[in-house]
């Protein structure tokens, strides 16, 4: 197991970490409510006139204000109003991964003691639409437009998309790009009903197609093979890793995958890595320790980016392009078939 040492991380004092946990429930309440479709950069309003928009009891959002307002989201002026700071529109950016973490993964960072000192599952304590929803979020306001300046440069008419999520970033590409169908595969039932809603939402019932599987078993049947036989771009966003973790398959999943996709010409592929030893900065980055803390609870190994890079080279891929894509050690691979 990688560790990093005392000396490369500045210490998190315990006021810091107490203020931060409410903090972060604050943030994911703001979400749940709907207050930043409301407010945004410029806009002032009273709390009665939030309460009314946002259903809630005025001094119950009065304090989740105030709260927001001892932290620096927020501004009570002196007319009465409220108004965000540049650090809430930054906390406005950044959200999904409060919707990850709080919603997702919540009731899992609860029950951490009793997961370490028994063998008392964990499945149940996730909520994968929340999972999907905040990873749709991070997609949508840290990372599309990475993602669009690799995608413009490339020629292709049909994409599938493995751990689609609640579609979301589907439901982008057929927006971007009016000449292309997409297939979305996921193994949560919760993340492809709210897909499927997104789909209808949008009219896109006659482009894309959402199938609830676990991504193997389209390596492994013919079951699928009408909404394959055409993909061009097979993408994988945030999941990878999951299938690094099959020892049975890893050698061979990319094998698998030219033979599932036949037509196939790239692969897109993007995931967080493990945070190294060598990084420069002292202060840690959002996201990466609760990412690798609720892995080590599902005994994921999450690999590092050499680790990926030999994988890749050594099934056969040509690393087309690698960036920084959005999130803190994440980064966006394009690989040619």
């Amino acid at each position: 197991m990688k560790m990093i040492t005392n000396k490369q991380v500045e210490p998190m004092q315990p006021v810091q970490m107490f203020n931060g946990y409410v903090g972060a429930h604050m943030a994911y309440a703001l979400h749940q409510i709907g207050l930043f479709h409301i407010m945004g950069p410029q806009v002032s309003m009273t709390v009665p006139e939030l309460a009314e928009q946002t259903k809630c009891d005025q001094p119950r959002l009065e304090g989740l204000l105030r709260t927001g307002s001892l932290l620096g989201y927020f501004e009570f002026q002196a007319d009465g109003t409220v108004r965000m700071t540049a650090m809430g529109e930054e906390l406005r950016r950044d959200l999904g991964y409060f919707v990850w973490s709080v919603g997702g993964y919540g009731k899992i960072f609860q029950e951490l003691g009793q997961l370490a000192t028994t063998s008392k599952a964990w499945g149940h304590l996730r909520d994968n639409g929340l999972v999907a929803l905040g990873a749709d979020m991070c997609n949508r306001n840290l990372m599309t437009d990475l993602l669009y300046e690799v995608l413009d440069g490339l020629e292709f008419t049909h994409i599938a998309d493995l751990g689609c999520g609640n579609g979301g970033r589907l439901v982008q590409f057929c927006q971007r790009y009016p000449h292309i169908q997409g297939v979305g595969v996921d193994i949560a039932a919760a993340a492809i009903e709210l897909a499927e809603a997104n789909v209808v939402q949008h009219g896109l019932e006659d482009r894309l197609k959402m199938i609830c599987t676990n991504a193997l078993d389209t390596f492994q049947s013919d079951k699928y093979q009408d909404v394959m036989a055409n993909v061009e771009i097979l993408s994988c966003f945030m999941m990878f890793h999951d299938l690094y973790n099959i020892d049975s398959i890893r050698d061979t999943i990319f094998d698998r995958l030219r033979n599932a996709f036949p037509n196939l010409k790239y692969f897109l592929i993007a995931d967080t890595v493990q945070m190294s030893r060598e990084e420069e900065d002292a202060k840690l980055p959002i996201f990466n320790v609760g990412y690798e803390l609720v892995h080590d609870f599902m005994e994921v190994q999450i690999p590092s980016k050499g680790d990926y890079e030999r994988l890749f080279v050594a099934s056969g891929l040509t690393i087309e392009k690698c960036i920084d894509f959005g999130t803190p050690n994440t980064y966006l691979y394009l690989l040619r078939v």
